[in-house]
């Protein structure tokens, strides 16, 4: 049974409940009820099941009560088949009409969320004032699935328990986070078990390191900080070594006095508390923490405070609170910090950010941005996870992250690594190995690029079916696929890598490319061009950066590392035979340049035999200053660099000896 830590932290308590000592019950009926109304579901469906599965006829406050039960535990793909059988009778509220809508919605069935909604506007028509925003954020949710964002998003199952873990955030020593797991080496007696669920209080759990969804070590618990109750997300302060976090507080509270004994004339004082949210901060000093201090601004009497998130500069702390005077069930606000290192009053950031719902979870990452959770804005059902920009009270347009950042589930207290590309979310959606898991999202990146072929006459057309080996430089990883209609190809990439693409094909020399995926946040796809030449006879290449001293025929250290390429040309198409051509430039007489290139060329020829090319394969040819490559005629003022372009050397195709080239060698 899954179960979502959100819906106990905020909803219940940014929202308050309220548990009062057991009253003597009539029947099991009347104990469920006594169970539901004191939170502790998992022990009311015990007898709700029960009780539907052993009456004829089946009773509908039954099947009313088992929807509500899973709905308040976010059980949702189960409490939507419960609510769909209230469909079968006449006794639906417009509560279980919306929530039947909701749940839909929520387990990305739109087409009949739409439906859902729109019957609840006919049954309801004086509650139905969003009904085209509930429709239009259906329709985006469904563009979104069909055309997804750029990412990858994995569950990090070294950390993910079978319970619930969630809020994921980094601090000077390595990561905390909350989790309701059982820890082992503890017997939990009945004060430590939280009743909603069955599982133990959340607590702080660290570890030492993450990369992606690679953990160092086993999560261990935070001891120093937890409390007795729930202990949830927050902040870590770099200028200050403080860590914010969220407490849950029991605030005893006194009712109106009851009478539960009806032969009794005397009024009952039952003990009843209000669960609520606290801010707390604690120092790292070392290895330990310590000098735990209460924020401000906690009022557990009257509200709720909790979700911290400090500013890169340590100066603003944004919190979630339903303090009086806010927009919604639970909005985003913020205190600036006084020059004697407490906080301001409280300041709500505002109607661009906060909503007639719940938002929650507010991150503020290097770049201020300031990510949050919401159900206000629109969405793809539950909380998504929004960004916006600015600060404090002034903040751009909020935007979905969309799919698959956000699913059709809960999303929800985001941990960003590097902001546009990669971190960590926690979600509730299909698929998890709890209740909250626990995610690690990275940009995904694709090049994508064309072969194209180089003619004799140097043109360019688009060449099909070549052979791309990607090798990963960073990683040491490599793969193979081919271009398709009109030479077109892509494949995907991680973030800062660097990769090296070589494209093969019979009858053509390869081509290859080195490219890095350091992209901006708003590019996804990188463009690359490969052109492979065209073996053919008495086609020519020049061979680069070959150049001889004035009047010399030497091979220099760097014109050794050019003909070694030539070398490999020759050893991986044994099938050609090549002119090594030397030319010189105009300074000197016609026929002395003319032997300075010969012995230029026989020189080079003769190294490139001596590195294993056989002699048949090669012949060398001077062309003095016949054919120059600039206006550098004799007579002409040049500088030595302008001559050095003349000096050069290029190879020819003089023969190929099978039409059929294997270059896969």
């Amino acid at each position: 049974m899954k179960t979502n830590i959100f819906r106990k932290l905020t909803i219940v308590a940014l929202f308050a409940f309220t548990v009062a000592n057991p009253v003597f019950s009539q029947s099991k009926l009347e104990k469920a009820k006594e169970y539901a109304d004191n939170y502790e579901y998992a022990k009311a469906l015990d007898i709700y099941n029960s009780r539907y599965k052993n009456s004829t006829p089946k009773k509908a406050e039954v099947i009313k009560n088992i929807a509500h039960c899973y709905l308040m535990m976010n059980d949702i793909n189960t409490a939507q088949t419960w609510l769909s059988k209230i469909n079968t009778f006449n006794i639906y509220s417009p509560d279980e009409v919306f929530s039947f809508a909701q749940a839909l919605k929520s387990t990305g069935d739109y087409d009949n969320a739409e439906a859902q909604f729109r019957r609840f506007a006919d049954l309801f028509p004086d509650r139905a004032g969003n009904l085209d925003q509930w429709i239009a954020s259906c329709e985006e949710a469904k563009e979104w699935m069909a055309k997804p964002k750029r990412f990858l998003v994995e569950n990090v199952e070294s950390i993910n328990s079978e319970n619930s873990d969630f809020g994921l955030i980094p601090y000077k020593n390595g990561f905390l986070f909350s989790s309701d797991r059982v820890v082992d080496r503890f017997d939990y007696s009945e004060k430590e078990i939280f009743g909603w669920t069955g599982n133990p209080y959340l607590k702080l759990f660290k570890i030492s390191n993450i990369d992606g969804t690679n953990v160092s070590s086993a999560p261990e618990l935070n001891v120093g900080v937890n409390s007795m109750f729930h202990n949830g997300p927050g902040s870590f302060d770099y200028t200050t070594n403080r860590v914010y976090f969220t407490l849950t507080k029991m605030q005893r509270i006194k009712p109106l006095p009851v009478n539960t004994d009806p032969t009794s004339f005397e009024m009952e004082d039952p003990e009843a508390y209000v669960n609520r949210l606290e801010i707390y901060s604690a120092r790292l000093n070392g290895d330990k923490w310590d000098d735990i201090k209460p924020f401000e601004f906690n009022n557990s009497a009257e509200y709720s405070v909790g979700h911290p998130t400090i500013s890169p500069d340590g100066n603003v702390l944004y919190f979630v609170s339903n303090m009086p005077g806010g927009y919604g069930n639970s909005d985003i606000y913020y205190c600036t910090r006084l020059e004697d290192g407490s906080w301001s009053v409280p300041v709500n950031v505002g109607s661009d950010i906060n909503t007639s719902e719940k938002e929650a979870f507010p991150v503020m990452d290097k770049n201020r941005e300031l990510y949050f959770s919401s159900d206000g804005h629109s969405g793809m059902g539950g909380l998504d996870i929004f960004v916006s920009h600015g600060e404090k009270g002034n903040w751009t347009a909020p935007k979905n992250l969309q799919y698959p950042i956000n699913s059709p589930k809960d999303d929800f207290s985001p941990c960003i690594i590097e902001p546009g590309f990669k971190g960590y979310i926690s979600s509730n959606r299909d698929g998890g190995k709890g209740g909250d898991d626990i995610y690690y999202f990275s940009k995904e990146f694709v090049i994508a690029g064309v072969t194209k072929a180089k003619l004799l006459n140097n043109k360019i057309e688009i060449l099909e079916d070549v052979t791309l080996t990607i090798e990963n430089l960073v990683d040491d990883h490599s793969s193979t696929i081919e271009s398709g209609e009109k030479g077109k190809f892509d494949f995907p990439a991680e973030y800062k890598k660097s990769y090296q693409i070589k494209a093969v094909k019979d009858g053509y020399f390869s081509a290859s490319i080195v490219v890095n995926t350091d992209l901006p946040a708003d590019k996804d796809t990188l463009f690359v061009e490969l052109v492979l030449d065209k073996i053919e006879v008495s086609k020519s290449f020049v061979l680069e950066n070959i150049y001889y001293d004035f009047d010399k025929w030497n091979i220099r250290p760097d014109a050794a590392i050019e003909l070694d390429k030539l070398v490999k040309i020759l050893k991986e198409y044994p099938e050609i035979d090549v002119e090594l051509g030397s030319h010189t430039d105009s300074r000197g007489s016609d026929s002395y340049n003319l032997k300075l290139s010969q012995r230029r060329a026989e020189s080079a020829v003769a190294y490139i035999i001596s590195m294993g090319i056989d002699e048949s394969r090669i012949s060398a040819k001077g062309y003095g200053e016949t054919k120059l490559r600039n206006h550098c005629i004799e007579g002409q003022a040049c500088t030595d660099l302008e001559h050095q372009l003349n000096r050069r050397t290029e190879f020819t195709i003089t023969k190929i000896r099978a039409k059929s080239l294997s270059l896969n060698k």
